[in-house]
């Protein structure tokens, strides 16, 4: 766990608060970035955090007066840690203290995590659920003392309307994989040996990028897959499950995983075995390292999970909420789609909500 320690310094005015906020919504979440760059000469400076690319932010941050409480799933994977990266980020424009829990990929830790969040004040709780259900109790208990809980990503429980939680932002896990799954198969020509390499098996969103993956498997009868092995989102536990599948499957043309970082350890070890041209690799997140694995042919393709939107999204819903002034008629929606994938009946107030309040 890390904690955003409050600044000593006088609030913004309610004029510049504003400006500000406006400039940054503007464009959205990362779009704020080049408006705040655009606010250089009223007083800025670059600040770092965590070996990230430096930050410009306002010298005269506002003081924390709303306290927030973000359960991450693993901050050793890049998307939980950028997403958290987003979370702070905003945090300090908004004047929320913000505490990071960090569940090190482990769902047990994580609910220990969620057990003592529970114990403790807090305007607003986001959570990127490790496991489906298993931190449902601990949720109940927070609604129930008027605390918004956020869920981001992944589900909660198998049925999100059983609990009290404000919102869920989600992305479209069974379109992304069905994207990456087609991009593989046609790369490798429709036939072949392939490995599926899940994620955490109670993890909803790698249920529905395993769907995915099989919706698109059965256009594709020349596809075989040998391995559908999890590798729980863990890169060591992936590079040494794929020494041996190379060894067990020689011929093996192609490799799906749930997420960049695995697919990124899968990839050092096939160049490791000599088989860079042979075996053709396909992730989802589209973090920044994969983004450049595919432009130097490391990897076949990734495509956008957004977790600057799904956690901005969560700071911004929590915010809005927590100082009344959320614009959008009715409040926030149960469901927010973030980006990918068509606009529906199911996901448009979603859409609606981010427009109304400047994030789309």
């Amino acid at each position: 766990m890390f904690k955003i320690e409050p600044f000593d310094r006088d609030p913004l005015t309610g004029r510049q608060a504003e400006q500000l906020v406006q400039n940054l919504t503007r464009r959205g979440v990362m779009g704020g970035f080049a408006a705040l760059m655009g606010l250089a000469t009223a007083g800025m400076t670059l600040r770092n955090t965590a070996g990230a690319a430096p930050l410009l932010l306002p010298d005269d941050l506002p003081k924390k007066t709303l306290k927030a409480a973000f359960s991450e799933q693993a901050l050793q994977n890049s998307w939980p840690a950028r997403g958290a990266e987003t979370a702070k980020m905003l945090a300090d424009l908004l004047g929320v203290e913000l505490v990071v829990y960090d569940g090190q990929n482990v769902p047990e830790k994580q609910r220990l995590d969620m057990d003592d969040i529970a114990t403790q004040e807090w305007d607003f709780v986001a959570i990127h659920p490790g496991a489906i259900n298993a931190n449902v109790d601990p949720v109940n208990t927070l609604t129930s003392k008027g605390v918004a809980v956020i869920d981001m990503d992944t589900y909660l429980a198998d049925d999100l309307s059983t609990l009290d939680i404000l919102t869920f932002l989600e992305p479209d896990n069974i379109y992304m994989g069905e994207t990456m799954a087609k991009t593989l198969f046609d790369a490798i020509g429709g036939e072949g040996e392939v490995i599926h390499t899940q994620g955490q098996l109670a993890h909803t969103g790698a249920q529905k990028r395993a769907q995915g993956f099989n919706n698109m498997l059965k256009n594709y009868p020349g596809i075989t897959v040998v391995d559908e092995t999890p590798g729980d989102w863990d890169r060591n536990k992936v590079a040494t499950l794929w020494q041996d599948l190379l060894v067990r499957y020689p011929d093996v043309k192609g490799g799906y995983f749930h997420n960049d970082d695995m697919a990124l350890a899968a990839a050092a070890i096939v160049d490791q075995a000599g088989k860079k041209d042979q075996v053709k690799l396909v992730g989802i997140d589209g973090m920044q390292d994969a983004c450049r694995a595919v432009q130097d042919g490391t990897l076949l393709a990734s495509v956008i999970n957004p977790t600057g939107r799904i956690h901005g999204g969560a700071m911004w819903v929590g915010y809005l909420t927590a100082t009344k002034s959320d614009k959008h008629e009715g409040g926030v929606p149960k469901f927010i789609r973030t980006d990918g994938g068509p606009i529906t009946q199911d996901n448009a107030e979603g859409f609606v909500w981010l427009g109304d309040n400047l994030q789309l």
